[in-house]
């Protein structure tokens, strides 16, 4: 499913939980998990913009077109204005896309800049973006939280506080910040002066929480309490599928839960441990009991989801990974052959969530049962969260339960994040000039098949090594209450403005 019934009447307010905890930040450069991202969207606008079906539209950029293979014009749409009535140019834009390739402005994003020489105003309403090589994602990527734009004079004006309760935000997107109380909620109220007819939000006002405690979530969606959430838990399923004051809807995500090492010492930076407890694990019974059959076992860093151009060479090539059947007897004699295997390996989940308990409790007692000893860490959400982008976060752990996610439906924009050493992901200085190489080729092609065949070649490589252990693709959960509806169901959620699609259903 891509998107639930159309909302047409108008609601005076709502409540939205984000299920992965309060925003660390709202400065769209430093936002790159779901809870950050969703509400950055909604008040943000792109350069393009991501359907839910996963195409790219035109958005903040009318149009744009290569002048060559390294340079890039977009023709910025006139008459779209700020919150603060200021219209937006071509300033705002250069000026928002550069803030990813300063270090100053801590960029979480920065991979998809990489190949980017220059930003530069090149009319009222146009900007060029001149590539060092060709670069065949960052097109893409301006539908994504990569290409959102803010006011420059307002960025400049608050400085480092930019995103932070204290200094907000400023963009063109069809809600305001009202207010963030941290600890407590953020108000969002509708824009009327929203540029673009289709999205012209309905809902008044949105007040946005996060609670990340499954039951307590749970209890709120079905006694009405919230009125909606993405990343429903997928250990209430049963309940929310049942329920009779809302709808549970599931959509097409490319999301990846996997284990995550987060160290190059220790047992799990033995690469006969890491595949040891792959093999361990029953991805197939994971996916039917944990998440209710809503999700696929997987065995890459990029799932089936993201194949895009070129299907048949990304399924050949994902046939010759290491299976994910259970070999507990191959397992254990893996184990068995490291030195100080049954030191403790720290798997950190996120307080509260009990999907993720659960499947750190299986795979707790999958560990046990070849000889290892898994120990268990629940972080409160706004530790787990940095635990991803700031190493000081990540002390005393080996591994985390990761429910990364794609961008785009393709394997180049994650593996981006993991390659080449000192990504932002490459937690354990992973090193292969071979899948550096290749995904470098990639990136420079425009032609689909040639693509494939380069992110396979490296795909054989890194999964050789478990960098992670993959588990499951699970589907995207949201659940409306039945006084609301219009939300997109996929995963494109996440850069779609979907607040402004949501409304009542008559």
């Amino acid at each position: 499913m891509t998107t639930t019934p159309a909302g047409k009447g108008k609601v005076s307010s709502i409540v939205w939980d984000l299920p992965g905890g309060e925003p660390t930040t709202l400065d769209y450069v430093k936002s790159a998990t779901y809870s950050p991202d969703l509400v950055v969207e909604n008040m943000c606008t792109d350069l393009l913009r991501l359907t839910p079906t996963f195409g790219v539209k035109p958005a903040l950029a009318t149009s744009w077109y290569y002048t060559n293979p390294t340079t890039l014009v977009f023709k910025i749409r006139k008459g779209v204005h700020f919150w603060n009535g200021q219209e937006l140019t071509a300033t705002d834009v250069a000026y928002s896309m550069l803030r990813n390739m300063n270090s100053a402005d801590e960029p979480v994003n920065g991979a998809y800049y990489e190949y980017v020489k220059s930003i530069t105003v090149t009319g009222p309403y146009q900007v060029t973006v001149h590539f060092t090589t060709p670069d065949e994602l960052f097109v893409k990527e301006m539908a994504t939280i990569s290409g959102a734009i803010a006011e420059k004079s307002y960025m400049v004006k608050v400085g480092k506080t930019f995103g932070t309760p204290k200094g907000g935000v400023m963009c063109t997107g069809p809600y305001e910040l009202s207010k963030w109380t941290a600890g407590n909620d953020i108000l969002l109220k509708a824009n009327p002066h929203f540029w673009t007819s289709g999205y012209k939000p309905k809902v008044s006002t949105i007040t946005v929480k996060w609670v990340t405690n499954t039951s307590t979530l749970t209890s709120g969606l079905l006694s009405g309490e919230i009125d909606g959430a993405y990343g429903a838990p997928a250990t209430s399923y049963p309940e929310l599928e049942t329920a009779s004051d809302g709808k549970l809807y599931f959509g097409k995500s490319l999301i990846i839960t996997e284990l995550a090492p987060t160290s190059n010492t220790g047992p799990i930076g033995n690469v006969k441990v890491r595949e040891a407890l792959s093999l361990a694990l029953d991805r197939t019974a994971i996916a039917k009991v944990i998440y209710g059959g809503a999700a696929s076992a997987n065995e890459a860093l990029t799932p089936p989801t993201a194949w895009t151009g070129a299907e048949s060479i990304y399924k050949a090539a994902y046939s010759k990974l290491p299976s994910d059947k259970v070999n507990l007897t191959e397992a254990k004699k893996l184990v068995s052959s490291v030195p100080g295997h049954t030191k403790p390996i720290v798997l950190a989940i996120l307080a509260g969530d009990e999907t993720q308990l659960e499947l750190g409790t299986a795979v707790q007692q999958a560990g046990k049962e070849i000889g290892l000893n898994i120990k268990l860490d629940e972080m409160q959400s706004l530790d787990f969260d940095s635990a991803f982008f700031t190493a000081g976060y990540r002390k005393g752990i080996n591994m985390i339960v990761d429910n990364g996610y794609l961008d785009v439906p393709t394997p180049l924009d994650y593996l981006g994040l993991w390659f080449p050493k000192g990504a932002i992901f490459d937690y354990t200085t992973y090193t292969s000039p071979t899948v550096n190489a290749d995904l470098k080729k990639a990136v420079q092609s425009y032609t689909g098949k040639t693509r494939a065949r380069l992110i396979t070649s490296a795909q054989s490589l890194y999964m050789k090594d478990f960098i992670v252990i993959p588990v499951v693709n699970p589907d995207e959960g949201l659940f409306l209450n039945n006084s609301i509806t219009g939300a997109p169901a996929s995963f494109a959620y996440i850069y779609e403005p979907c607040f402004a699609k949501l409304g009542a259903p008559k």
